[in-house]
Parts: structure tokens; sequence; C-alpha cells
């Protein structure tokens, strides 16, 4: 009998131990998450997407403390059970409003670059802008805004080639607002007029060979775009460099002549007359 009531003490003395413990133990793991929760950014979009499932742990963990946890912790010694209901609620709450809030924004998360390109852009910042252009991009490949921001950029830096593929992707995979496709148009514009008169200039200041290769990439440009953006002096402009380029090719052998350099004089010729041969195949 001693024995009996001795174990009973016992396991008295352990139970209410351990109801301490579970206690203790879990207002710590409750005051952890709430400052987890707390230090979760919702306005830094390099850490939008992983704070998110930072969040979605802690949430499963919430959701074991409800359903296996709270049930067992009826009587918690020096601690009321409510208010270590009421601890877990409070946490719980923010948790949840954190999380849907990193739901809207984690679908947002290429827009917050591309603003954040665009506050660089205007301290010209250019490496930081375009650092923030390809984040954009790399969350959403078709970003209207960032696409017609990157091609502005590519334009700008001479860069024409790749201006014309990232007009040619808004084209044909971005979905364009009404405002959008007013802004895209006039850019269209702009990029044609500049590659042109690029093109005429070179051609007058007798650089036939790039005046070509821009009137090349102008070229392909109009043939990936709507119908009405471009008419037929591109084509002109092609024709007048590749002329441009022959003559050149003469001019050169009838310099080496001059100066008695024959071997000079014969490899031009011969390139002239191999370049004549392309022009009448194309």
């Amino acid at each position: 009998m001693r024995k009996l009531i001795l174990l009973t003490v016992v396991w008295m003395t352990v139970a209410v131990s351990s109801a301490q413990n579970d206690c203790d133990s879990l207002l710590s793991r409750l005051s952890r998450w709430e400052t987890r929760v707390a230090e979760l950014t919702t306005e830094d979009p390099e850490l939008i997407s992983l704070h998110y499932l930072f969040l979605q742990d802690i949430l499963r963990d919430l959701d074991k403390v409800r359903t296996q946890v709270l049930p067992t912790l009826t009587r918690c010694p020096n601690m009321d059970y409510y208010q270590v209901r009421a601890v877990y609620q409070r946490v719980r709450g923010k948790a949840d409003a954190k999380d849907e809030k990193l739901r809207v924004l984690r679908d947002h998360v290429d827009d917050m670059f591309y603003q954040k390109a665009e506050n660089e852009l205007l301290y010209q910042t250019w490496s930081q802008c375009h650092y923030y252009l390809d984040r954009a991009l790399q969350y959403n490949p078709y970003h209207a805004d960032a696409l017609l921001l990157k091609a502005k950029l590519q334009l700008e830096e001479g860069k024409s080639e790749e201006a014309v593929e990232t007009i040619h992707v808004l084209y044909s995979k971005s979905t364009l607002t009404e405002e959008q496709e007013h802004r895209v148009s006039d850019f269209t514009l702009t990029l044609y007029e500049t590659l042109y008169n690029k093109g005429q200039t070179l051609i007058q200041q007798g650089l036939a060979a790039e005046a070509l290769e821009t009137f090349q990439t102008l070229e392909h440009f109009c043939n990936n775009m709507p119908s009405g953006y471009c008419n037929d002096d591109y084509y002109r402009g092609i024709l007048a460099s590749r002329e441009g380029v022959y003559e050149s090719y003469i001019s050169i052998a009838k310099a080496a002549e001059k100066r008695h350099n024959f071997e000079m004089a014969k490899k031009f010729y011969h390139y002239a007359e191999e370049y004549k041969k392309q022009m009448e195949q194309q």
C-alpha cells in the first residue's frame, strides 16, 4: 500500500512537472514564432518568396499545436490554460495576417522589381537598373513594362539587334493594356526611325558595310513587326549599302594598283566580284 501511495505521489509530481514544462516550452516556442513572423518582410522582393515558404513552416507548426498540444493542456500549474490559448491565438492571428499579405505579394514580385528598376533609372544607376529589370523578367519573362524599358535601354546603349528581339517578344508574348500599346507603338516608331537614320548617315559617310549591317537589322525588325510599321525605305537602304560595299572593294583595289601593290589589288577585285555574285543571287 505504501509503495502504491509512493508511486502515485511520484507520478503526480512527474505529471505536474511535465505539464509545467509543456506550458513553458509551448510559451517559449510561441514567443519564437511570434518574433520570426514579425521579422518576415513584405517589402523586399528579393526575400518575399523565401519568407513565404518560411511562414508556411511556422503555420504547419501552429496547426500541430492547435490539434495535438492545446487539447492536452487542460491544466498548467501556475498558469491559466486560457492564457496560453490566448497567446496562441495572438500569434496565429499575426501569422495568418502576414500569410495573407505574402500570398498577394508573391504574385507581384515582378512588379516590385520593376518599380525598383524605375527608381534606379531616376538616379541613373544603370547597373542596378539592369539588375532589377533582369530580376523582374526572371519572375515574369513577359512583363510588358519591364520589356519596354529594357528595349529602350538597349537602343540607347547601341544594342539595336537586342532591342529588336526584345520588342518582338513584347508583341508576340506579352499581354498589353491599351495604355501600354500606345507606349510600345511610340517606341516602335522611334526604333525604326533611329535605325533608318543611322543607316542613311553611315551611307553618307561612306561606311557602306556598317550601313548594310544596320539596314539588315532593320529588315529583321520589319519582318517581325505587325504590318503598317515599315515601308520599303529600309530595302532601298540595303541596296544602297550593298552597292557601297561593292564600290568600296573596287576603290581599295584601284588604290592598291596606284601603289603598285598588285597582290592586294588582285584580292580586292576578287572580293568585289564575289560580292557582286552574292548580290545577284539575293
